[in-house]
């Protein structure tokens, strides 16, 4: 007859007995013998879905609770606010609060053994609550060079509380700013949260304080008064050549120049073609070689890179400070002008169609005529051939005169040839030490120098002269046997011989034959 009563109910009243009870025949009872005690014992076994199941909460005998059977219930933050779930009570919590965590700023003290120049450090941290299903997340953001393991230093679960020994764990109700949370023998305090916490927070009635600030760590403090006194020996601008580049990129200007190197030993001169790299204000330099030149084909004379307008500025070891107006910008590089690279006069004598069209535009020049080159190459030969008169004469090279040869000299001097040691009067170093060997042909007055080698002479010997008639001077006769004696100076195309010695055949010949040289 108590199958309709509630089973958690200890005692009904009467009225309740009679309202239950059918009122039939022989049902009725006295009320006084209907209060008796509820001594029923709840199920433990019962059916969900079909399904066999076993319930572990039901209470004990007369719906008493059993020992300790609250407690042990697990709370989660729905049962302790119900109307956090603004999605609806059926929805489970893992949907309800899918992506939406509490984020709150804390610090714990850690204490420092053994060091002289700090007793503890404040480690900042972040405390991250997952309301889905009341996990915690620990987290301690990388400070530069701190030296310390930082990063993850709890990973999300659910904390159980330590103080408690029911299985209880961490809810919403445990966190809050100003409060201080022990998790796993690290006490965390609670400074602060962010917006969407202390909105939620307030949403359910919650009182959030104000967010406060951390604590200073001594040795951070002491750190960054360092830092701050620490200045670069050598502090430059901070480099903003990304907009150049990615605007001036593969755009590059070209110079036509010519170093005049005819005062060094061997000069002559040089043509140079000269690339500016607007991209990042760098220069390279390439010889522009002619073919049969007898230089090496390696056309690189200056790698690329910035250019300094003064080559001794920037040694090594100088605590000069670099600026833009130290280098060759693209405003120094003008049709005509010279330009002193590395100690290298260089003049720009030509440019070409994009260069042109570049100074153009941004600079507004309208005329690029071009600096002849001939000016700076070494004249032709018949202008400087020296004559008797002082001016210059024309001089043929290889050039032979139309005349019948001489049989009777022919047949008379057939293969004599006399040999002179001669020097070269130059007003350069490097040909004072230079010897030649003329050979003078009878037959034809034909003429060959040959220069000897000479070891670590820097000089590549040889065959100077081919064999042929040379003209004197004066253009108008040949070089003859006769001309040859020694200390005698002849000129052969610009170069001054003194003969300085002969060999004995020649000297013997010189003596047998008086008619052609000459008494003593």
């Amino acid at each position: 007859m108590y199958d309709q009563i509630p089973f958690d109910r200890v005692d009904p009243t009467l009225e309740e007995l009679q309202r239950k009870l059918p009122f039939l025949a022989g049902h009725s009872f006295p009320l006084d013998k209907m209060a008796l005690p509820n001594h029923r014992k709840s199920h433990a076994f019962d059916y969900r879905n079909t399904v066999s199941v076993f319930k572990n909460e039901t209470p004990g005998i007369a719906g008493i609770p059993l020992f300790g059977q609250n407690e042990a219930v697990v709370h989660t933050s729905i049962d302790v606010y119900p109307h956090t779930n603004e999605l609806g009570e059926g929805l489970p919590a893992w949907v309800a609060f899918d992506r939406k965590v509490l984020r709150f700023y804390a610090y714990f003290q850690e204490a420092v053994h053994e060091k002289r120049e700090e007793q503890y450090r404040v480690r900042r941290c972040n405390i991250y609550f997952y309301l889905e299903d009341d996990t915690i997340h620990v987290s301690e953001p990388k400070t530069q060079n701190s030296g310390i393991p930082q990063g993850t230093l709890i990973r999300r679960h659910r904390i159980q509380k330590q103080r408690e020994e029911n299985g209880q764990h961490f809810t919403i109700t445990d966190l809050n700013v100003d409060k201080q949370v022990t998790l796993y023998s690290k006490t965390f305090m609670i400074i602060g949260c962010d917006q969407f916490t202390r909105q939620f927070l307030s949403n359910l009635g919650v009182h959030v304080p104000s967010n406060g600030t951390f604590p200073q760590d001594p040795y951070q403090t002491l750190r960054d008064e360092l830092t701050a006194r620490m200045k670069a020996t050598r502090p430059c601008e901070p480099k903003t050549s990304l907009k150049q580049f990615l605007e001036n990129d593969r755009r590059v200007l070209r110079f036509y120049c010519i170093w005049d190197d005819t005062n060094s030993v061997f000069g002559d001169a040089r043509h140079m073609v000269v690339h500016y790299y607007l991209s990042d204000d760098t220069v390279e330099i390439i010889e522009s070689i002619p073919a049969n030149s007898g230089r090496e084909r390696n056309t690189l004379f200056l790698r690329r890179c910035k250019l300094p307008k003064r080559k001794s500025k920037f040694l090594y070891g100088s605590t000069a400070i670099e600026s833009p107006d130290d280098y060759f910008t693209e405003r120094d590089f003008t049709i005509g002008a010279v330009l002193h690279l590395y100690g290298r006069p260089f003049v720009i004598c030509d440019c070409d169609g994009f260069t042109q069209d570049y100074y153009r535009d941004k600079y507004g020049l309208t005329t690029f005529d071009p600096v002849r080159l001939e000016d700076y190459e070494e004249a032709p030969l018949e202008e400087f051939t020296p004559t008797t008169s002082g001016k210059p004469a024309p001089a043929l090279w290889g050039s032979r005169e139309d005349e019948k040869p001489d049989f009777r000299k022919l047949m008379s001097y057939d293969g004599i040839r006399l040999r002179f040691l001669a020097v070269l009067k130059s007003g350069k170093q490097v040909d004072k030490d230079r010897q030649f060997v003329i050979s003078v042909y009878l037959s034809d007055d034909t003429i060959s120098v040959f220069e000897p080698h000479q070891r670590n002479s820097g000089i590549v010997g040889g065959k100077f002269l081919e064999k042929k008639k040379i003209k004197k001077p004066d253009g108008e006769s040949v070089y003859v046997a006769s001309d040859f004696r020694l200390g005698a100076d002849v000129f052969f195309h610009q170069h001054h011989f003194h003969i300085v010695g002969a060999d004995d055949y020649a000297l013997k010949f010189m003596d047998d034959h008086p008619e052609i040289f000459g008494k003593k």
